[in-house]
């Protein structure tokens, strides 16, 4: 047994929290979209290491940058992704995300060199095409003045890139079934991880129901494709390359049942996770116009007016700050959890194995502590002595330690490159009066549509 899980246990004592058991109000609270207040509350209440019950469950609230790397990096092995990850394996199978050792540190290792910088610089142009065939649609709109919804542009031009990126095939235009199934288990997933009680698969409820018939059409959809390449033998695209990655020890391949599972993660990663990024930042440049006024003066100096390619990305420096400081605020990953196997200690309070613990970018994100005005979008918090001036684990809204998200490097790529295209051509002014809540359904969405309408700055 490792180092990790068998430290001496020096306390006893329970983090502070609430003494009454709290199941019916955080079910009560999750189902209003409410977790992000309810979690706010009981750290501004009992501070950085708080403790409630629900149901029979104890959870440790986990913010501070030292318990952050003490839970992520130091002790990782005694935190695994266990039952608080048991949902997301039936909507999403037991892929890189959801999987567990020793299982994970195979994935991992084989799929490494396939996210690395320069592994997934071959999708830069995917990436701006999707972003110069959402302008093409902007330009021909047949009442220009009329508001976009926002969310849904960008989460159509993500599972565009995603779907290119991985098969080759735009499945946000030319495969609607395969696309409307993806968003079924999407919501599925969001759902459950949401809720602490679920009728089991069996029972025939309308969720359950769309959920199954949404799983097999996109069972059928990726395993034919799979079949195909098969087939045809390698592309150049993110499935070939899971198909062509082998252990350098064994030389073993993934099966077909793993390829599902990896490519289904994929999706869901790569293309939810990287639209509500995209959206909150448009919503957050529309609410502080020195913001933006700053991001078109680098664009149009940086690209004067062509495309963005790979070699701009290195001069993008706002760009890049601007999407920092949006996933300081808006992070798609607002909440993760661990499941300690093993008592552990933190902070001289006992964390019990079987227990779990409930880590919140969005709370050390804003914690006052490690950051001046921590409810303000400044994205120059972002420039390098600014950074060296924080605690390293203040800010990590793609994880930390060895499960940091294998898939951070395409999705910041996508985003810089994405924006900078966009913001080129157009400024997204936000309807008036419209106000906005960060609401957590599995990732951090907004509250209601974002309503945007376009002001042309190219012809």
């Amino acid at each position: 047994m490792s180092k990790t899980m068998t430290a001496p246990m020096t306390t006893q004592r329970q983090a502070p929290g609430p003494q009454q058991n709290l199941l019916l109000g955080a079910l009560i609270g999750s189902r209003d979209g409410d977790t992000i207040s309810f979690y706010m509350d009981l750290w501004r209440k009992y501070g950085d290491l708080a403790r409630v019950k629900m149901g029979p469950m104890a959870i440790h609230l986990i913010v501070n940058p030292d318990h952050v790397r003490h839970v992520l990096v130091e002790r990782v092995d005694n935190y695994p992704k266990g039952m608080s990850h048991d949902k997301l394996r039936i909507a999403l199978g037991n892929g890189l995300l959801t999987s567990d050792n020793p299982l994970w540190k195979y994935q991992r290792k084989l799929m490494q060199p396939t996210y690395t910088p320069k592994g997934i610089a071959q999708f830069g142009d995917i990436m701006v095409d999707a972003a110069d065939q959402m302008l093409a649609r902007w330009r021909v709109r047949s009442n220009p003045d009329a508001a976009l919804v926002v969310n849904q542009e960008m989460m159509r031009l993500a599972m565009s890139v995603i779907s290119r990126s991985t098969f080759g095939l735009d499945i946000s235009e030319d495969f609607k079934e395969a696309g409307q199934a993806l968003m079924t288990i999407l919501e599925f997933a969001s759902a459950r991880s949401m809720s602490f009680i679920d009728p089991p698969l069996f029972v025939p409820t309308p969720m359950n129901r769309r959920f199954k018939q949404a799983l097999e059409t996109i069972d059928n959809f990726l395993y034919g494709i799979i079949h195909e390449r098969q087939r045809q033998g390698p592309g150049d695209d993110l499935l070939s390359l899971l198909m062509t990655a082998r252990d350098e020890e064994t030389g073993a391949v993934m099966d077909e049942k793993q390829l599902r599972d990896e490519v289904l993660i994929t999706f869901f990663a790569g293309h939810e996770t990287t639209a509500q990024l995209l959206t909150w930042t448009w919503y957050l440049l529309s609410k502080h116009p020195h913001v933006e006024e700053k991001l078109h003066a680098e664009v149009d100096t940086v690209l004067n007016g062509r495309q963005p390619n790979l070699d701009d990305v290195k001069d993008l420096v706002y760009t890049r700050q601007i999407l920092d400081e949006t996933l300081r605020l808006y992070s798609p990953v607002a909440i993760m959890a661990r499941d300690p196997l093993a008592d552990d200690e933190i902070d001289g309070c006992l964390i019990p194995g079987g227990s779990m613990v409930t880590i919140m970018p969005f709370i050390t994100h804003r914690h006052p502590a490690f950051w001046d005005n921590p409810e303000g979008f400044m994205p120059e918090r972002f420039e390098p002595a600014e950074i060296k001036k924080r605690p390293r684990y203040a800010y990590y809204p793609f994880g930390a330690g060895p499960r940091i998200c294998i898939g951070q490097h395409f999705a910041l790529l996508e985003a810089t490159l994405v924006l900078a295209e966009l913001a080129q051509h157009y400024r997204l002014k936000l309807v008036p009066g419209l106000w906005v809540e960060p609401q957590f359904m599995g990732t951090l969405r907004p509250s209601r549509d974002v309503l945007m309408t376009l002001e042309e700055r190219r012809a």
